[in-house]
């Protein structure tokens, strides 16, 4: 019996097609985990309870979060006690991502670890 003449019986078919569907549902499910956008309410609440700037700036970091804030609402974040140093790590988020569109805007491609430290 040649390979290409061989086929499953009516009754496997069904079969066959549920187990291919099933696959196919689990790997569409399979993408990246999606991540919180930590909310400038968050971060205002973090300051005041005493979380150190390190540990913010860290979950800022981990949740690839982007604040394209203007300078008015980082002078208000700052008088409710957010930390400069916060403050500029959030500005520098959107430096940063503003940059990444300006590489990929340009170039038609993907950014590269290489022209992204170009950015900052």
């Amino acid at each position: 019996m040649n390979a290409f003449n061989w086929c499953l019986p009516q009754h496997c078919m069904p079969v066959l097609v549920t187990l291919v569907g099933c696959v196919c549902l689990a790997v569409g499910c399979a993408g990246p985990p999606t991540r919180h956008q930590i909310s400038v309410d968050e971060i205002v609440a973090m300051a005041g309870e005493g979380l150190p700037t390190d540990a913010i700036i860290e979950k800022i970091k981990v949740s690839h979060s982007v604040y394209p804030l203007p300078a008015s609402r980082l002078i208000e974040l700052k008088q409710k006690g957010v930390p400069a140093e916060v403050l500029d790590y959030m500005e520098q988020t959107y430096l940063t991502e503003a940059c990444r569109q300006a590489i990929w805007d340009d170039s038609g491609e993907m950014y590269t670890a290489r022209t992204i430290k170009d950015c900052y």
